[in-house]
């Protein structure tokens, strides 16, 4: 693949940095327009984007660092290097969470319908930054001898060179893309607030789950000697989710009995 995009004398410009970047772009141009079309503050969206951009780098970076401090501890200043990839995405999402909380909470928002907003805008993203990690060749997967199986060979992936390997970032990529147009309908057709922020959740723990079983890449030290760290945290999102959109959803039926 193509870790790096090009160079400006000692200074290298990392294409999973690139797509990163274009991934929360295109995410903040959605939320724009989605905002616009429902006379929501354009502005309120982009101080937001400033939020989640720099609460869920810390987050995403920090629980990487933690799960990798063996190397780390030996090279602090690396820790600051997140250009180079190595970005937790369940770290930066609970993280990017808590913050958009309590800012929309302190402007007095409504926060179940800006989660909705938020939904697609996050696959979005997340479709194109997960080609900076093939790119990359983070988030790698498994060796395989399917027909399906990519081969890196450049020196400076982060991938295992010369070997089929399951194309994780590429299913990752398609994943939350297909995510991406079902939220975006799912808000058109939605009876209640949060409905597409619980669903989309839902959706996306199941696959996490299932797709750990696929990744080659260091997954941190297992819980109950069963499970990945973020196969666990899958669970956990998956239950909270479940049990609130099912509570929202009755809770909805007793104001309005005829849409049951």
């Amino acid at each position: 693949m193509c870790p790096e995009l090009f160079n400006l004398g000692p200074l290298s410009i990392k294409t999973y940095g690139f797509f990163v970047a274009l991934g929360f772009a295109a995410a903040i141009y959605y939320l724009s327009r989605q905002a616009a079309k429902q006379a929501l503050s354009v502005e309120t969206i982009l101080d937001l984007g400033l939020y989640i951009l720099l609460s869920g780098l810390i987050g995403a970076r920090a629980i990487y660092v933690a799960l990798n401090w063996g190397f780390y501890r030996s090279n602090l200043l690396e820790i600051f290097f997140i250009w180079s990839g190595g970005l937790v995405l369940y770290g930066g999402v609970v993280t990017a969470f808590i913050a958009v909380f309590f800012y929309l909470r302190k402007k007095k928002y409504d926060i179940l319908k800006f989660a909705d907003l938020f939904s697609p805008a996050f696959f979005l993203g997340l479709a194109i930054g997960r080609i900076g990690c093939l790119c990359a060749g983070c988030c790698y997967g498994r060796p395989t001898t399917g027909f399906w199986g990519i081969v890196f060979s450049n020196t400076k992936a982060f991938a295992p060179l010369n070997i089929k390997l399951v194309p994780t970032q590429i299913l990752e990529s398609l994943f939350s893309f297909i995510v991406f147009v079902f939220t975006h309908y799912l808000n058109r057709k939605k009876i209640f607030n949060s409905q597409t922020f619980f669903t989309a959740i839902i959706i996306y723990s199941l696959w996490r789950f299932f797709i750990e079983f696929f990744r080659g890449d260091d997954r941190g030290p297992m819980i109950f000697n069963r499970l990945y760290p973020s196969q666990f945290i899958s669970i956990l999102f998956l239950v909270i989710s479940s049990v609130s959109l099912y509570y929202l959803w009755k809770k909805n039926l007793r104001q309005y009995p005829g849409q049951e």
